[in-house]
């Protein structure tokens, strides 16, 4: 039996905005629903039906007894969501740790997503430099540093947004790290999603989605942190998930849905008027 039928799902924390086709939009690591951008989730509430969820053990979502943690168990959680919101196959966005959990999505069920979109994420490497089922050295020791609430807002800093955008826009870069830190997770729930991401694997599975799936991330998204460079990942998942299209976002970082929002807003609602068409 898989670990997804086994698995003892928690009830989510969601929101829904909007009317239409149904968009399920999965977070981060340890991102709560509070961290979508609103000028996202408003542009497209105009026309879709956007749910936005807590991860276990963030937001208002129970952390479950289930110990470790993986993207399967969360792709569990989020099945269980869809079918108790009884909509039909919804339309699945996942940024980051998120497109890792919609890979599990899509396969473990697969009746239950219409389309993914894959944002800023990847499948896991063979790298044996790779940090796999633990907690990598930059994170630690990041943590241990500056604490919890300031490494957090200096991974989003660095990795999220541009500098011109952080120079021009501080007050979206402090936004996002205020939205985290209201839905946090526990340290200990934090770490446990971090091992979570870092334990993902799908490289040998990708040929077995076979759903209308679209790849993107920005074309600055290259630092190599625990899961390698997010351009690299990106570009092997469109070349061996069949079918799938590979549509970059230009001098982009990984923030796109908040320094780039008109972007990866433009690119959603084309994509999911195609699967409508």
């Amino acid at each position: 039996m898989s670990e997804a039928a086994t698995a003892a799902t928690v009830p989510l924390a969601y929101r829904r905005s909007g009317s239409g086709p149904p968009l399920l939009l999965v977070a981060g690591t340890a991102y709560a629903g509070c961290t979508w951008s609103p000028d996202y989730v408003n542009g497209l509430a105009d026309e879709y039906t956007v749910v936005t969820f807590d991860h276990r053990g963030t937001g208002d979502s129970p952390a479950g007894d289930e110990d470790p943690y993986t993207t399967r168990l969360f792709a569990a959680d989020a099945l269980r969501l869809v079918r108790e919101l009884d909509t039909g196959p919804v339309h699945v966005l996942g940024h980051s740790m998120g497109g890792r959990v919609a890979q599990w999505m899509a396969l473990d069920g697969a009746d239950d997503v219409a389309s993914l979109l894959l944002v800023s994420t990847g499948a896991g490497q063979d790298d044996g430099h790779v940090w796999r089922d633990c907690v990598p050295a930059n994170v630690a020791l990041g943590l241990g540093e500056f604490g919890y609430e300031q490494f957090i807002r200096n991974v989003q800093r660095t990795s999220f947004f541009t500098d011109a955008f952080a120079a021009s826009d501080p007050d979206t870069v402090r936004w996002l790290g205020d939205a985290f830190w209201a839905g946090r997770a526990t340290l200990a729930n934090y770490l446990r999603h971090v091992i979570a991401r870092q334990g993902h694997y799908t490289r040998h599975l990708l040929s077995r989605i076979a759903l209308p799936t679209l790849v993107t991330v920005g074309s600055a998204d290259t630092h190599r942190g625990g899961t390698g460079s997010h351009v690299e990942q990106s570009e092997y998942l469109a070349a061996h998930i069949p079918g799938a299209r590979f549509e970059p976002i230009e001098r982009a970082k990984h923030g796109l849905f908040w320094e780039n929002t008109t972007a990866i807003l433009g690119l959603t609602r084309g994509w999911l008027a195609e699967q409508a068409s």
